[in-house]
C-alpha cells in the first residue's frame, strides 16, 4: 500500500476544499451528528484543560473541542488543510505546523490528545502512538477516532480518491494498539448498508458493521 500518495493528498489545496464541503451536504451533517455525538459521549467527566489535536486538518473538530471548552494546540503537516483552519478563527485555539510523528513538545505537557481519522495516513503508526503517550500526561485521556475496515466505507475505499491509500482498522486492532496507554472504552456508530444508506438506531444496524469506531484510553504509564 502506497501511504506516501495517501498523504500527499492533503498538501492539495481543492482536498482540503473538499473535505470542508461535504459536511455541508445533507448526508455529511447527520454523520456529523453522529460521530460528534459519540466523542462527545467520551469526553464526559474530563476536565476542560488544555487539549493536543493531532491532525486537525481544517479545523472541524477543532471547533468541536474548542465549543466544548477546551484550550486547543491544533496541529497538522499540511499546509493547505492548515490555512483553511486558521481562517475559521476558532476560539482558544494555536494552529500550528507539526509532523505527529516527531511533536515538539515536552514530555507528558497535555492532559488530553485528540486525534480524529488521523492515523489512516500516517506512514509508522507505532511511531506516532509513542509521541502521543510521550507527550501526554500520566492519568491523562487520549480520544481516538478511526475508520473501520470491515464496514461498507472500508470494504469500498478503492473507489475513493482520499480513502484508496488509507490503512484502516478493525475493532480488533484499535484496543490492541491502545492497550499500551490502558484498557479503552470503546463507541461505534455510522452504520452504511452496502447500499450507502445510514442504518443508525434502526435493527438493520445490527447486519452491519459501523463506519466510525471511537475510542477514550487513559494513560497508564508511570
Amino acid at each position: 500500500m502506497n501511504r506516501k500518495s495517501a498523504i500527499n493528498i492533503f498538501f492539495d489545496a481543492n482536498i482540503a476544499e473538499e473535505y470542508d464541503r461535504y459536511y455541508q451536504t445533507v448526508s455529511g451533517r447527520t454523520i456529523d451528528r453522529i460521530e460528534k455525538k459519540m466523542i462527545n459521549d467520551l469526553l464526559k467527566g474530563l476536565p476542560r484543560n488544555n487539549l493536543l489535536e493531532a491532525g486537525c486538518g481544517t479545523g472541524h473538530w477543532t471547533r468541536f473541542f474548542s465549543d466544548a471548552g477546551f484550550q486547543i494546540t491544533a496541529t497538522d503537516s499540511s499546509e493547505p488543510m492548515l490555512q483553511r483552519a486558521r481562517a475559521k478563527t476558532i476560539k482558544n485555539t494555536v494552529f500550528e505546523k507539526a509532523d505527529a510523528s516527531r511533536l515538539p513538545y515536552k514530555d507528558s505537557q497535555f492532559p488530553v490528545v485528540a486525534s480524529i481519522t488521523m492515523l489512516e495516513f500516517v506512514n509508522d503508526v507505532t511511531r506516532v502512538l509513542e509521541e502521543i503517550q510521550r507527550v501526554l500526561q500520566p492519568g491523562g485521556t487520549f480520544l481516538l477516532g478511526c475508520l473501520n475496515e470491515r464496514s461498507e466505507l472500508g470494504k469500498n475505499r478503492e473507489n475513493d480518491p482520499v480513502f484508496k491509500n488509507a490503512r484502516f482498522f478493525t475493532r480488533e486492532e484499535i484496543e490492541q494498539m491502545l492497550l499500551r496507554f490502558g484498557k479503552p472504552k470503546v463507541k461505534t456508530g455510522v452504520f452504511f448498508s452496502p447500499a450507502f444508506e445510514l442504518l443508525d438506531n434502526i435493527p438493520q444496524q445490527a447486519t452491519v458493521e459501523p463506519a466510525f469506531i471511537a475510542a477514550a484510553v487513559k494513560n497508564e504509564k508511570s
